[in-house]
């Protein structure tokens, strides 16, 4: 069981498809939820490596849309949806009011 009573086996149903990206399971956009808390619980350990791993899977991501719609790509949104949840946020402050990275 995972931390939120659900099973891995469970959160591993949700996985992308391609070329669309959505999940398989719940049809969101992955990750969805249920595959983020996975990643999260198998990367405990390895932030850089689920990083890695991600920002690989952006790419993909970012050329599969590429080829099936040309017209519009938004870097920032692709950036967000695989990779900019992954980092923590930090409260506290740096001297100059910017948030702290962890």
């Amino acid at each position: 069981m995972s931390r939120d009573g659900v099973s891995l086996a469970e959160l591993g149903r949700h996985v992308a498809s391609r070329p669309t990206w959505r999940c398989r399971a719940c049809a969101a956009a992955w990750p969805c939820q249920p595959a983020k808390l996975r990643l999260r619980t198998e990367y405990a350990h390895d932030r850089p490596g689920l990083a890695v791993y991600l920002c690989l899977l952006m790419h993909d991501a970012i050329t599969d849309r590429l080829r099936t719609q040309p017209d519009h790509i938004d870097p920032a949104h692709y950036f967000t949806r695989f990779i900019g949840w992954t980092r923590p946020w930090d409260p506290v402050p740096h001297r100059d009011g910017r948030d702290a990275p962890t």
